[in-house]
């Protein structure tokens, strides 16, 4: 019942308010026109990732004690939301929301969540406090802190680039916090604050996504990619620097974003412009439909899931490579099948 209450409050708050922000944006149309890249074919409401959120936030205040880091946690993830809402509804030079996410990867920092160490594939641990001096009441610890905000911003706009099909950035978010809080319920790490807001996490993405999900009647819009994004990045940091799970669960989502960003910055643009050529669009290119596609990486993501939560040090290790080697191979076989279907 610890879990299952906050779970109800959080899927109950989102899927009644979905509806209702769905109205509202449409009535004052901050909607995502046809055209373009974009896949649908009629003016679909954005703003969805508001109802996410408070699906997330409702009970988050109602089921958790205050402190300082979950104090930090909310502050970060709100300034993301208002940005990434803003952007939904006039659009927000790129480099102005980068730096927003840096901010607020460093108010979540100053809250006293961080990386200090990772785990060693070969055994042990990798301190990365070296170096650590203080500021004030503020501990720095440079290696650490930088890595921090890298996951964090990563994890954010990585999600933001997977959000390219009806159901996918919600339902594999939704894997991914279900992952998490399995990890945080288990007896090597037994954190029940981290398992509520993983829990809360799913019920938020899950209460949202019969809306969403293909024909989607309301998208998320970049305050929902945003939000989900920051909360598994800080998921995965908060339940003790597990970030070889969280990075199992994403790993395609993960590569597809640093493969974006290669992409782009070879072609000589802005690693923010938009194209056609992630691996959802890779897949539809390829014959499949929107819901097959979707299915196929809920699928891909599920079973990382498992073998992250399953597996030790040396099996994730393990799990990286295989999953790399995959993803390079099915993003060139995809590409050729594609291609020769145009």
């Amino acid at each position: 019942m610890i879990y299952l209450v906050p779970f109800i409050v959080a899927f109950l708050t989102s899927a009644l308010l979905t509806p209702l922000i769905r109205k509202w944006a449409l009535a004052h149309k901050v909607v995502a026109m046809p055209g373009d890249r974009k896949i649908h074919t009629e003016p679909v409401a954005y703003l969805g990732g508001v109802a996410i959120f408070l699906g997330f936030l409702i009970p988050a205040l109602a089921f958790l004690p205050t402190s300082r880091r979950f104090v930090s946690l909310i502050v970060g993830v709100t300034m993301l939301v208002v940005v990434g809402v803003v952007d939904d509804m006039k659009p927000v030079n790129p480099w102005i929301k980068l730096g927003w996410q840096v901010l607020a990867a460093c108010v979540v920092l100053a809250g006293g969540i961080g990386i200090q160490t990772i785990t060693n594939p070969f055994g042990g641990v990798i301190d990365l406090t070296a170096g650590r001096f203080a500021i004030g009441p503020y501990h720095v610890t440079p290696i650490g802190n930088l890595l921090t905000v890298l996951w964090i911003v990563g994890l954010v706009n990585v999600v933001n680039f997977m959000d390219g099909l009806d159901g996918l950035a919600a339902g594999v978010s939704a894997i991914s916090a279900f992952v998490l809080f399995c990890l945080a319920v288990g007896s090597n790490v037994n954190q029940p604050e981290v398992a509520i807001l993983a829990i809360i996490t799913v019920g938020a993405a899950l209460g949202f996504l019969p809306y969403n999900f293909f024909p989607a009647k309301i998208f998320m819009g970049d305050g929902g990619a945003y939000f989900l994004g920051v909360v598994l990045a800080l998921l995965a940091v908060y339940s003790g620097g597990k970030l070889a799970t969280a990075g199992l669960v994403l790993g395609f989502a993960i590569f597809d974003g640093v493969w974006a960003v290669v992409r782009r910055s070879l072609a000589k643009r802005s690693p923010f412009s938009a194209d056609r050529h992630h691996i959802h669009h890779l897949l539809l290119d390829a014959g499949l439909s929107q819901r097959a596609a979707v299915l196929v990486l809920y699928g891909v993501s599920a079973s990382f899931g498992v073998l992250a939560l399953f597996g030790n040090t040396q099996v994730k290790a393990v799990g990286f490579v295989l999953l790399l080697v995959t993803m390079i191979i099915g993003t060139f076989a995809l590409t050729r099948i594609a291609a020769r279907r145009t």
